[in-house]
């Protein structure tokens, strides 16, 4: 009788360890895949990102040949060299990545071959600029250069979509194999409950122990949750320390640069005028070699006063906020032929110094990234005060920032991060607004608090009168 009704456990057991063991192995085999599917993606989507560059990078060059083509400055000619080697670069990495794929590799190389078409129609035309601009001009003129540049782009704009496609086939793929992997766990569980079932009493408690130790792993979880809030916390007035110590320091090094380097280069001025006036009648080339001195020393000097300008603006320092802004963004835009609009209200309300030092550098950098990506021809600036709240609004027309563009997640991106670091230490906020031709907006909002505005002076107790 014990034989017989143990029987019936044991086959339930023994079918149940062999459905389960049959569904592992389905389930590790979907597994693989999966992961191989994964990797494939993450190198179609690689291969995308980096022919997406090529294909910027070819503009970049474009762009400094006709800049000076058009122009005849070799100033334009920096974006061109700068993506030369970068080209290079992405077409080797690219070529790598096509290394296991044969049919992509053949058809990378087509492509590989329209590009280096229009290299060398570019650096054709940079070599009768640099003889007869009007020559080049008429090279440009033939379209030659617009084909080849159709023609690199249509085969990469080709290997895109079939990068795209592939991603398409294998995440499609990899749902299958998800779907699959489901239906296995739900087998899986199915045999679980029913070998819980035979199990009995002993499987319960082990699902006891399991809950025990799921509740201490979320218990687990919410400490190290709030571990990592605080420690966020702490990371971000950190952030605000080091940028204040940093201003602090640049303070202190401007102030040293003016009383004492400066100091000792106006006497050396002093005495070299001195001497050239004692020794000019007898002996001119000696003085004529001091008035050279003397010319370096007042390239010193001017070097001197353009880093304590850079370390700590003295326009800002003496005449506030709003002069030191306006020429900021006049200096910036002749530098960049832009044309530019600023509005700063004249009575903007008294900032304390480390508000007016954030929100000017917050001007600066976004005035340096507009000059070095935005390829734009007109800038808005606008400071101003809407109730207890002050807005400042730089605005582009230029090519604006890439729909996928995320300065958290990319390198080389610290300025936009430090820009909101210096928003949040005043209690504001930053936005961003961008799509692509369309230009970039930042808007900063900083409430005006105390920590904000510079506390009134108080006025003067009038003195006792005297008897």
């Amino acid at each position: 009788m014990f034989k017989q009704s143990f029987l019936p456990h044991t086959l339930l057991l023994a079918g149940g360890i062999l459905l389960t063991l049959a569904v592992l192995v389905a389930s590790e085999t979907g597994n693989i895949r999966l992961r191989e599917s994964y990797t494939d993606v993450i190198r179609s989507q690689r291969l995308q990102t980096e022919l997406a560059a090529l294909n910027g990078e070819l503009v970049n060059a474009e762009a400094g040949q006709r800049g000076f083509l058009l122009t005849g400055k070799e100033s334009y000619l920096e974006p061109y060299y700068k993506a030369l080697p970068r080209i290079a670069e992405l077409m080797a990495q690219i070529r790598a990545g096509y290394a296991n794929d044969p049919e992509g590799l053949k058809q990378f190389g087509d492509t590989s071959k329209l590009v280096n078409s229009k290299l060398n129609e570019m650096a054709l035309t940079l070599v009768y600029g640099k003889r007869d601009l009007e020559v080049a001009l008429d090279l440009i003129r033939t379209d030659y250069g617009k084909q080849t540049m159709d023609n690199a782009r249509r085969g990469l704009d080709q290997l895109q979509a079939r990068e795209a496609g592939a991603v398409s086939h294998r995440l499609e793929g990899a749902e299958n194999d998800v779907q699959l992997s489901r239906y296995g766990i739900g087998l899986l569980t199915a045999i679980n409950i029913i070998l819980l079932m035979a199990v009995g009493f002993g499987q319960a408690k082990r699902l006891a122990m399991a809950e025990a130790v799921r509740t201490q792993l979320e218990e687990e979880s919410v400490r190290l949750d709030r571990k990592v809030r605080a420690r966020t916390r702490q990371l971000s007035a950190l952030a605000g320390h080091l940028q204040r110590v940093t201003e602090d320091e640049k303070t202190r090094l401007a102030r040293e640069l003016h009383d004492e380097l400066g100091a000792i280069l106006t006497a050396i001025k002093l005495d070299l005028h001195w001497v050239r006036r004692k020794v000019q009648a007898d002996q001119p080339v000696a003085a004529e070699r001091l008035t050279r001195v003397m010319l370096h020393v007042d390239q010193g000097i001017q070097i001197k006063r353009r880093l304590i300008e850079d370390l700590r603006p003295t326009v800002l320092l003496n005449l506030g906020l709003r002069a030191a802004v306006t020429q900021l963004v006049e200096e910036v835009g002749a530098r960049n032929n832009w044309s530019i609009n600023v509005s700063v209200p004249e009575d903007l309300p008294a900032l304390r110094d480390e508000a007016a030092i954030a929100l000017y550098r917050i001007v600066q950098e976004s005035l340096t990234n507009a000059s070095k990506y935005s390829e734009a021809r007109h800038v808005d600036v606008s400071l101003a005060c809407q109730g207890e709240l002050l807005t400042l609004t730089v605005r582009d027309d230029g090519k604006g920032l890439p729909p996928d563009f995320d300065a958290g997640s990319q390198a080389g991106h610290h300025g936009l991060l430090g820009m909101e670091q210096r928003v949040t230490a005043l209690g504001g906020s930053m936005q961003i607004d961008s799509s692509p031709d369309a230009g970039v907006r930042i808007r900063i909002e900083v409430p005006l608090t105390a920590s904000v505005l510079a506390p009134a002076e108080e006025p003067e107790s009038p003195e006792p009168a005297r008897a």
